[in-house]
């Protein structure tokens, strides 16, 4: 799938300015040896953590404000919000951002909950509106992991952490490209009722077969199919040995944006994450894989933007 007529005019992340040392907090879970154990397969040393009772807009309209800066209120056309974990069922975060940002009554503003794929399939919503509006669109991700984690539970304690990114999407030149693959037989490897609960070598499963068969097609069927060389690779920082495997098996290990040794596991955000947080330019490949179970990949050109990443708390 293709759209045409949309580029990237900014990107600024958000995270917690507390730190929590993944060694520390599953030491008395599981005891030191296997805690470290468990950071070291993780790549996670430490995670970003709100304080309990915060909520996803503490961390969205950091980033979306700075996404903005310069912008006149009128030029937005849309908010699209990626989020599962807001602590309200609504009013939809969309609303609530329109509001708190000053944004036009007219603004089309709606949610989308996808987990893990979520920003990729925020991308390709937020562009079609684009698209369909050809006024300015805010994607905005983010979600407050650390609250529906079970602190009695290393496998999601130790990977689970808070942040967010907005992305401000414009009309201009430029042909994106996307792709997804869903297989809800597997959603029992991950899923959240009153706590995150996760089958970690199910998702493994899943990224080391599925989604590195569908990457790897989705890649060949681009231009970038024979040459890789000017591709770079912007992954969810699932987990960051799976995040080297898929690299390495992509021919991008060279190529590959991070930001999960420092943040941890931020959820769709985290790849966003990574690119606020980078240098990169130029054609750009976003890979969400996770919860659903679901994979999305989108090929975007990502130029001199503004970016960055702001911490609160």
């Amino acid at each position: 799938m293709r759209i045409d007529g949309v580029r990237i005019e900014s990107m600024f992340g958000c995270v917690p300015s507390a730190v929590a040392d993944n060694l520390s907090a599953l030491a008395p879970l599981v005891g030191e040896e296997k805690a470290a154990a468990i950071v070291k397969a993780t790549g996670f040393p430490v995670r970003r953590t709100l304080p309990d009772r915060a909520d996803v807009p503490e961390l969205m309209l950091p980033a979306a404000r700075r996404a903005l800066e310069g912008v006149a209120p009128e030029e937005i056309g849309g908010v699209v919000a990626v989020s599962f974990s807001a602590r309200e069922r609504f009013p939809a975060l969309a609303s609530v951002l329109q509001h708190a940002l000053g944004l036009p009554t007219s603004t089309v503003a709606y949610d989308l909950s996808m987990a893990c794929s979520g920003y990729v399939y925020g991308l390709f919503c937020a562009a079609q509106l684009v698209k369909s509006s050809g006024r300015k669109v805010l994607l905005v991700d983010g979600d407050v992991q650390s609250a529906w984690c079970d602190d009695r539970d290393a496998n999601t304690l130790a990977v689970m952490s808070d942040g967010a990114s907005a992305t401000l999407l414009s009309p201009g030149e430029g042909e994106w490209e996307f792709s997804f693959f869903t297989d809800g037989a597997g959603g029992d490897a991950l899923r959240c009722r009153e706590k995150i609960a996760m089958d970690g070598f199910g998702v493994f499963r899943f990224v080391a077969g599925p989604v590195k068969r569908f990457l790897e097609g989705f890649v060949a069927s681009t231009r970038f199919g024979d040459d890789r060389s000017g591709l770079w690779f912007a992954p969810h920082q699932a987990n960051m040995y799976m995040v080297r495997q898929l690299a390495e098996a992509l021919g991008l290990g060279s190529r590959t944006v991070s930001s999960g040794d420092r943040f941890g596991n931020t959820g769709s955000c985290s790849a966003s994450l990574a690119l606020a947080d980078s240098g990169c330019r130029g054609p750009v490949l976003v890979a969400g894989f996770g919860a659903g179970l679901s994979a999305g990949a989108a090929l975007l050109e990502i130029g001199d933007i503004r970016r960055g990443v702001v911490s609160v708390g």
